[in-house]
């Protein structure tokens, strides 16, 4: 009888270890590994949501920016680091593009232990107010009665924006120009000034320019029309394409083999944090919804789908990059 007591002792004590170390978490600070700058954009409630959630569990979290390789490298970092729960990555729809444009030389977004989706947000269709066109139809028009005239900017080859306007070409049949900048900031001035016919913009930077009369919108890209512009159709009312619906999210992540009780506990700080003012603040400035995941396995499902879909949406876009 000793060996079966002498196992059934090791395993109890294995299973209170586990559970000890479960308990201490947090045991130090956690880091964020995040692409984006202080600013405009995501910074704007991430910081305030990360602030809140160390209140919660005792412990700093503090923003660790790295960027690179459209979002790439804080992924390359994150899977080096320990899975312990005290390193959480930033991971948006952008990851899984540059997967699928870059397979040999990105980390599989899809691999990481994900906690939830945190905002979920269209893009806009959105032209020069000086410009005669008036409505999606009349784009459509315009490029098709003069193939190869018609140009659309982006912040660079691969990036959603890119991906947005090559959908909208493959889908409607146009012929335009695709001018990619180094800086996506510098898209909407030179749309203004009358130097590209339209573009696809994230809400936050396109939404304030709406708003002022400087740019007009045509369509937005969600499933459903944007919170902030309800008078405006969505891309798929008009051309009836499931790929048309490309909304840009963003949601965070623990590295590969996180235990799963950490990765619960998480998402269940993050549903308490969320409603504070402060982030629901930055997530109005930034033009965004907050879209919480019901759990870490409805959004891990989330991220698979979401996969399988950009999958075919590159495919159908014909984009490729060096």
């Amino acid at each position: 009888m000793r060996p079966i007591q002498t196992l059934c002792l090791a395993v109890t004590l294995g299973m209170a270890a586990t559970a000890s170390a479960q308990q201490a978490w947090p045991a130090r600070s956690l880091s964020l590994l995040t692409p984006f700058q202080a600013g405009p954009g995501p910074d704007l409630y991430l910081r305030p949501l990360m602030a809140k959630i160390g209140e919660q569990i005792g412990q700093v979290i503090v923003n660790d920016v790295r960027i690179g390789g459209g979002g790439a490298l804080v992924l390359q970092q994150a899977a080096r680091a320990a899975p312990d729960g005290h390193t959480l990555v930033v991971v948006t729809n952008s990851n899984l593009i540059q997967r699928h444009l870059r397979p040999e030389n990105t980390q599989d977004p899809v691999d990481f232990a994900h906690i939830s989706r945190l905002s979920l947000a269209p893009a806009v269709l959105v032209i020069s107010a000086a410009s005669p066109m008036q409505r999606l139809e009349d784009l459509v028009a315009a490029a098709k009665a003069a193939p190869g005239k018609l140009n659309y900017g982006s912040g660079g080859n691969g990036t959603p924006s890119h991906l947005q306007g090559a959908t909208l070409q493959a889908l409607t049949g146009v012929d335009t120009v695709h001018v990619p900048f180094k800086n996506a900031s510098d898209v909407i001035p030179s749309l203004i000034r009358g130097d590209l016919h339209f573009a696809f913009q994230v809400m936050s930077f396109g939404a304030p320019f709406v708003r002022t009369g400087k740019l007009r919108l045509l369509a937005t890209t969600g499933a459903a029309r944007a919170r902030l512009f309800p008078d405006s159709p969505t891309l798929y009312e008009s051309i009836k394409n499931e790929l048309a619906i490309q909304e840009n999210w963003l949601g965070v992540a623990f590295p590969a083999k996180t235990p799963v009780a950490l990765v619960r506990r998480f998402h269940t700080e993050i549903l308490k944090a969320l409603p504070d003012p402060a982030v629901q603040r930055g997530m109005e400035t930034s033009g965004t919804n907050s879209s919480p995941s019901e759990s870490s396995e409805e959004y891990a499902a989330y991220v698979r789908r979401e996969n399988d879909k950009w999958r075919e949406i590159v495919k159908l876009s014909g984009v490729k990059v060096e």
